[in-house]
């Protein structure tokens, strides 16, 4: 083997490393995933001050939504590969944003006394959740990047 052929698998290594990176932020950061992760904190941040009945429906519908979106997640993966403990860290932070958010709406909801102050404040969050979506996509792009340098 030459150093020619050497560098050369060396590159298409990396190449496929790289499509193999960008594969999983897709994946993982895609519409789809974010819209049903928004409509499972809407059902679930709704539950809280329905009625009996409806606060039930509204966990069940939530856990059903959650259920159904890591199947299709993990059924749909072309790429599976664990996290890297900074993408387990980003991922928690985003997670409290949006739980804050959530909080501070619901907050906002209770001080305006709204009827039923947890569904005004689940939709603020579930769009928050969108937003989130969206915008952290490069940050996890390049967590990704740098997890194969390390």
């Amino acid at each position: 083997m030459t150093s020619y052929d050497a560098q050369a698998a060396l590159d298409a290594i990396r190449e496929r490393q790289e499509q193999t990176r960008e594969e999983y932020v897709r994946h993982n950061y895609s519409g789809a995933q974010g819209l049903l992760t928004a409509l499972a904190v809407f059902a679930i941040g709704s539950a809280i001050d329905l009625p009996s009945p409806w606060s039930l429906a509204g966990r069940i519908a939530a856990g059903v939504l959650i259920a159904g979106g890591m199947v299709v997640q993990y059924r749909r993966a072309r790429v599976r590969r664990r996290p890297t403990r900074a993408e387990r860290v980003f991922t928690a932070w985003v997670v409290a944003a949006v739980l804050t958010v959530f909080i501070a709406a619901l907050v906002a909801a209770r001080l305006t006394e709204l009827p039923v102050p947890s569904v005004p404040a689940a939709g603020v969050a579930a769009v928050a959740t969108l937003v989130a979506t969206y915008a952290t996509r490069p940050i996890a792009r390049r967590l990704a990047r740098r997890e194969g340098r390390g």
